[in-house]
């Protein structure tokens, strides 16, 4: 009987953490906060709840709550890299608030930003990134602007300060098709204190352009999505999914059609440790 009883108690546990994730999910953080206090209730040495109550206020601005849960997460498992860096984070976050200087809450992340779309989107990594206190500040779903300036263009945060560049091939593929008229918008993925994760995305496309998509078929299936399997992803149709020949475009184009696109994506924070 005590099997069983610790079998359904295990089951019910992760029942309200699945819960407690697709809270998350939907940007509902006060409610993930206080789910995931209950489960911590019942299991004070649950890793994951802590760090996914740390995100949570976190997420709600609540920097000193959200700095003791992912300390309490590290005290539990001091390996746990999730909780080091969120930790890490946070210590600077609450200086500055001691200090006057703290942002504002975060505003709720539009799990939309991303879903990538077959021709619409890629996702790279910048180079030349901000120094940790920078990108220290920058969360997954921050808005990115892009500047061109020659043929560099420069990764913009929400407050100005530069986070980093595009990587050659991708920023001259980009600096080309502005020119042609397309524009493009971009948001922060992924963010560590030494690297900077961007998706792009095509916001509106030149009548001249026609269907031809600024970034192939080809180049985006290297990449998956940055979200879970379960959220459902944008299609194409059929006769979008045909690669496009770009030499019709630019010849310069087509030299960049087989993009490198740097690695898959992390799962989101919140994915981990909501």
């Amino acid at each position: 009987m005590a099997i069983f009883h610790s079998e359904d108690r295990l089951r019910q546990k992760q029942l309200r953490a699945d819960r407690a994730i697709n809270l998350a999910m939907q940007n509902r953080w006060a409610e993930a906060a206080e789910l995931n206090r209950e489960i911590i209730a019942d299991f004070p040495k649950d890793v994951d709840g802590h760090n996914r109550l740390g995100k949570a206020l976190m997420e709600l601005g609540r920097y000193r709550e959200a700095r003791d849960a992912y300390a309490e997460s590290v005290s539990i498992d001091p390996m746990n890299t999730i909780a080091q860096k969120n930790l890490a984070r946070l210590n600077k976050l609450v200086e500055e608030e001691a200090a006057g200087a703290a942002e504002s809450a975060p505003t709720p992340v539009d799990p939309s930003l991303f879903i990538e779309e077959t021709g619409k989107t890629v996702v790279t990594a910048l180079a030349d990134v901000a120094a940790p206190d920078v990108l220290a500040r920058i969360t997954a779903g921050d808005p990115v602007t892009l500047e061109v300036h020659g043929n560099i263009v420069r990764a913009i945060g929400p407050a100005g300060e530069l986070l980093g560049k595009l990587e050659p091939k991708i920023a001259k593929r980009v600096i080309n098709l502005i020119k042609m008229g397309n524009q493009y918008t971009a948001a922060v993925t992924a963010v560590d204190d030494q690297s900077v994760r961007v998706i792009i995305r095509e916001a509106y496309r030149a009548p001249s352009m026609g269907d031809r998509p600024s970034f192939p078929t080809a180049a985006a299936d290297t990449f998956r999505a940055y979200t879970r399997d379960t959220v459902i992803r944008y299609d194409v149709d059929e006769e979008d999914e045909e690669a496009y020949d770009e030499t019709e475009v630019e010849p310069e184009l087509g030299a960049e059609a087989d993009l490198e696109i740097e690695g898959t994506l992390e799962e989101p924070e919140f994915a981990e440790e909501p």
